[in-house]
C-alpha cells in the first residue's frame, strides 16, 4: 500500500510540473529599445558591413551588456547569435588556432534559440537555429540533436525556400560529396534559382531567371530579401553563385561550376563587390579545387588552406561586407523593428 501511495505522489508530482510548464507565460518581445541596445546594435552593422572581424569581443560585450538590461530584446538577442555564427565561421582569419573557437557554436544556438521562442514567426531564425543545432549535435556526438536539427531545417525550407535552401544547403556544403544531406543541399541551391524566380521550369536558361530575379527587386518581399542584394547582405546574389559554384567543384562537376560563377557577375553592383578577384581566381582554379576542396579541413593550418566559401575567411562577409563607397552611399538603413516580427 506504501508503494501504491509513493507511486501515486510520484505521478501527481509529475503532472504538477507538466501543468506548471504549459501555463508558464511564453517568452515576449519587448518592442522598445535602450539607447544602449540601439548603439550596440548600430556598432554591429558597422562593423559587419565594413567585415572588422578583430571587432568581435567589442561588438560581443556591448550586445551583451545591453541584452542583460533588457533580456527580452530580441533584436540584441538575434545579433549575439549572428556575431557568435561569424566569429566560428570565419576562424580562417585567425594565424593561431584557439582551442575555445568552438564555444561560439554553443552560444549561437542558444541565443538563436531564445529568439526563436519569441518570434516563432521569423522562418530566418529557425534556419539558423537549425544550422546550429547541426553544428553544436556535431561537435558534441550528440545525434538526437542533429535530427533535430534536420528536422528544424525541412520545416524552415518549407516556411521560407528562398531563403532557407542556401541557408541550410550551406551548412550542408561541408559534408562530403558521398553524404546525402550535401546532395540535397546542392540540389536545393538549383531550386534556389526557380524558387526566386518564381517561374519554375518556363525559364530554361540560367542567365533568363536571373534577370528575372533582378527585374523583381522591390516586387516581391520574400524574393527581394531571400534572393537580391539589400542593405543586410549587399551582395547576397554574388555569394550565392560564388557558394553554389563552390559546391559544383567539390562535387566534381568543375566545368558547370565555372558557368555558375560567371553569373554572378549579371549582378549591378559586381564591380564594388570586394571578393570579384576571389571569384575570378575560383574560374581559373576550378579543375584544381576539387582535389583541394575535398581535402579535409586542417585546423591548425587553417588560415593557408586552399577551402570553399563555407570554410573560409569570407564565409560571411561574402554577402554582407561593403566597399567604402557602398557604406557611404547606403547610409544607415536598419530594417525597422517590423522586419524582424514578419515571416517574410
Amino acid at each position: 500500500m506504501k508503494k501504491i501511495v509513493i507511486l501515486v505522489a510520484i505521478v501527481f508530482a509529475a503532472g504538477c510540473a507538466d501543468i506548471a510548464v504549459s501555463t508558464t507565460e511564453t517568452k515576449k518581445p519587448v518592442f522598445t529599445q535602450t539607447e544602449a541596445a540601439k548603439d550596440a546594435n548600430r556598432f554591429f552593422w558597422d562593423n559587419f558591413h565594413a567585415g572588422n572581424y578583430d571587432s568581435i569581443p567589442v561588438m560581443t560585450q556591448k550586445l551583451c551588456s545591453a541584452l542583460a538590461a533588457n533580456p527580452n530584446d530580441l533584436i540584441t538577442t538575434a545579433h549575439l547569435g549572428f556575431t557568435h555564427v561569424w566569429a566560428i565561421s570565419e576562424r580562417q582569419r585567425l594565424q593561431q588556432p584557439d582551442p575555445a573557437i568552438t564555444e561560439h557554436v554553443l552560444l549561437a544556438r542558444r541565443y538563436f534559440e531564445e529568439a526563436y521562442k519569441m518570434n516563432e514567426k521569423d522562418a530566418r531564425i529557425l534556419g539558423f537555429l537549425a544550422d546550429m543545432s547541426l553544428a553544436e549535435g556535431a561537435l558534441l556526438n550528440n545525434k538526437k540533436e542533429q535530427t533535430e536539427g534536420y528536422f528544424m531545417g525541412l520545416k524552415c525550407v518549407q516556411e521560407w525556400p528562398q531563403f532557407n535552401k542556401f541557408t541550410v544547403g550551406y551548412t550542408f556544403s561541408r559534408l562530403p560529396p558521398t553524404d546525402k544531406n550535401f546532395q540535397k543541399g546542392l540540389q536545393w541551391q538549383y531550386e534556389s534559382i526557380n524558387d526566386c524566380a518564381c517561374e519554375g521550369s518556363k525559364l530554361s536558361g540560367l542567365s533568363e531567371k536571373q534577370k528575372t530575379i533582378i527585374a523583381m527587386a522591390g516586387k516581391k518581399p520574400e524574393v527581394t530579401r531571400a534572393c537580391l542584394n539589400t542593405w543586410i547582405a549587399p551582395h547576397n546574389f554574388e555569394g550565392f553563385y560564388l557558394n553554389f559554384g563552390d559546391m559544383l567543384v567539390k562535387n566534381g562537376n568543375w566545368k558547370e561550376a565555372i558557368d555558375i560563377y560567371q553569373l554572378a557577375k549579371l549582378s549591378p553592383t559586381f564591380d564594388q563587390w570586394l571578393y570579384k578577384d576571389t571569384l575570378q581566381a575560383r574560374i581559373s582554379d576550378a579543375r584544381e579545387n576539387v582535389a583541394r576542396f575535398n581535402k579535409p579541413l586542417d585546423e591548425p593550418n587553417l588560415h593557408s588552406q586552399p577551402v570553399m566559401m563555407v570554410n573560409a575567411s569570407f564565409a560571411c562577409s561574402g554577402c554582407h561586407s561593403m566597399s567604402k563607397n557602398e557604406q557611404i552611399n547606403f547610409g544607415k538603413q536598419e530594417p525597422p523593428l517590423s522586419y524582424y516580427f514578419s515571416h517574410k
